[in-house]
């Protein structure tokens, strides 16, 4: 079994793994120390637990959990690949229990079920996700953590949303009011504008404004019609829009790392993407016109 780290913060850690076992016989047994939602993307495999087993593809979700002795056999040849994805404890607890009261009570242990649907939705994110971080040869430097989390926790929310039907639990959930919800996106949206050009963190957000990773990125796209990421992002760039006018000298170099780009591609990329026009241009009209959104 191979397996290589995509990413890795104090929220979650993403991990491909390959595995192409030499026959079809259980492997030794094994055991996880920390919970783990695992996207089977190809193949197929057995998850046992004693005289128990679940048969996984790439239809389903399975949910790992700590301290729980298994093994893994594959009678079908050609092993499989998958993604494992380890969130915080407190985060974990936290998705499962707002779709299943009962984890509420127990959430050192939020899996009733060992394994669930993997919607189409799902499966195109998580793809999208997995080629961001594979393209980056260096992943602290060239993947942007609070979109990578954001992702992640979208992903959890979905996985969790099915556990309590396929459990058969009855559904029970109290929403909170819209003025607590819109507060806290507002709080979040100050916490953004102060901070918009320095490197931020889901977690360094959620800290400001007194609420857990997982209920502020979902609140905040509820509230604002986008993830956390996307808005900073436009603070950003209307930045940059606003200085290119004022700083006709000024390297664009500079103005991409002064305003929380991590390179002038990166500034350039997003910008063209943006405003449809990139800002060299946009600096050589701006006096006769302007660009179109």
């Amino acid at each position: 079994m191979r397996s290589n780290r995509l990413f890795d913060s104090e929220l979650v850690r993403i991990v491909d793994v390959r595995c192409r076992p030499a026959d079809s016989c259980a492997g030794a047994e094994e055991c996880v120390s920390t919970d783990s939602v695992v996207f089977p993307r190809r193949g197929f495999f057995v998850h046992s637990i004693g005289r128990k087993s679940v048969w996984a593809d790439a239809n389903q979700v399975v949910l790992f959990g700590r301290q729980t002795p298994y093994r893994v056999s594959h009678p079908i040849a050609g092993g499989d690949d998958c993604t494992s994805f380890t969130f915080a404890p407190e985060v974990l607890g936290e998705a499962f229990g707002s779709y299943d009261p009962a984890v509420r009570e127990r959430p050192e242990n939020p899996f009733r079920v060992r394994r669930l649907p993997c919607p189409p939705r799902v499966c195109v994110s998580l793809h999208r996700l997995r080629m961001r971080l594979r393209a980056s040869s260096d992943v602290a430097a060239d993947a942007d953590p609070l979109s990578v989390e954001e992702t992640a926790m979208r992903l959890l929310d979905a996985v969790a949303r099915n556990a309590p039907a396929s459990s058969g639990v009855h559904q029970r959930r109290g929403p909170d009011t819209l003025a607590a919800q819109r507060e806290l996106a507002e709080n979040a949206r100050a916490v953004l504008a102060e901070r918009f050009n320095q490197p931020v963190s889901l977690a360094e957000v959620a800290q400001r404004v007194h609420s857990s990773p997982y209920h502020l990125a979902r609140v905040f796209r509820r509230q604002t019609g986008m993830p956390i990421h996307r808005y900073l992002l436009r603070l950003r760039l209307r930045s940059a829009l606003e200085q290119l006018a004022d700083a006709n000298s000024r390297d664009l170099t500079d103005l991409a790392l002064s305003t929380g780009f991590s390179s002038h591609s990166h500034f350039s990329d997003a910008f063209r993407r943006e405003f449809e026009c990139s800002p060299r241009s946009l600096r050589r009209t701006a006096p006769r016109a302007g660009c179109a959104k």
